[in-house]
């Protein structure tokens, strides 16, 4: 069976963009999950401007899509209500409610607020590391262990308590970061955290932060990521970072250790990530076969 799915890149319309890249690479890795031979992925990936024209997205590209990944984009008001993508999100609810949508970071509080009338906070420290996730039995986390780790990265977040007063199940829910994956049914799926990061992303992000920062000091310091780098190379890094605030010396930077793979970090989420995206999969390629004709 073939399993056509898009990747919507909400965040940048450069063709080697990170985004994608991260994305492509969970949903290949996690097919590999799959029976061999069960399950042909196809996936195609679509830049969208968040800011641009509704009318100049590819919406018959979009619909034949069998599933659609919505990457979040940056966050540009405290208000959910003003964002721009919620132009974007709230026509793919109409125009591709015939593919199974799953929407990542802030298009997931886009798709929750328009779908339900749910609000966001802004958090008072960035919610940037790695957690522990207490998980539900569901089609979406079948053979995932009773605890899951999987990484946030945001200033923003819609709340566990809130998606319950609203009737959305939550499959996955942290004390400590609050929820990371819900649906309303097999064709909606919210990721609030980050399971497609790489082992490298964390790291990336928070050199980030530092470069944008040292560019304009008015804005937070940056954190480190939490429960993520190693405890040795963590104490270093508080050094490091007392350098960079006093120092404003951008060379800096290029001592920040990236991980080459998951055994240079603390928290190894890649097994969690591909059961959760493998089983995704098996969903929509369940759903596409209860929707294909018999032969005669």
């Amino acid at each position: 069976m073939v399993v056509r799915v898009g990747i919507v890149d909400l965040i940048s319309l450069r063709p080697e963009s990170m985004t994608r890249r991260v994305f492509l690479e969970a949903v290949t890795g996690a097919s590999q999950e799959l029976v061999p031979g069960g399950i042909h992925l196809e996936t195609t990936v679509f830049g969208i401007d968040p800011r641009g024209p509704v009318e100049d997205v590819d919406w018959a590209g979009l619909a034949v899509m069998d599933a659609l990944i919505v990457s979040g984009s940056e966050p540009t008001t405290g208000d959910i209500a003003g964002e721009p993508c919620l132009r974007i999100i709230d026509a793919m609810l109409r125009e591709c409610a015939g593919s199974a949508l799953l929407f990542s970071c802030q298009s997931a509080h886009a798709a929750l607020h328009l779908l339900y009338g749910l609000g966001r906070q802004r958090l008072a420290r960035r919610q940037h590391g790695c957690f522990e996730h207490h998980v539900v039995a569901d089609a979406l986390t079948t053979d995932l262990p009773e605890t899951v780790l999987v990484p946030h990265s945001r200033w923003n977040a819609m709340l566990s308590a809130d998606l319950r007063a609203a009737g959305v199940p939550i499959l996955l829910d942290s004390a400590d970061a609050e929820w990371q994956l819900a649906a309303d049914g097999p064709d909606r799926v919210f990721i609030q955290g980050h399971p497609e990061y790489l082992c490298d992303t964390m790291a990336r992000e928070y050199r980030r932060d530092l470069r944008r920062w040292l560019a304009d000091p008015a804005l937070s310091f940056p954190h480190i990521p939490r429960g993520y780098f190693p405890a040795d190379v963590y104490a270093r890094l508080i050094e490091h970072a007392e350098l960079v605030r006093t120092q404003r010396d951008p060379r800096l930077l290029d001592h920040l250790p990236l991980p080459a793979d998951y055994r240079e970090v603390a928290a190894d989420w890649s097994a969690h990530s591909r059961l959760f995206f493998a089983n995704w999969l098996r969903v929509v390629a369940e759903r596409c076969a209860a929707e294909t004709p018999l032969a005669a």
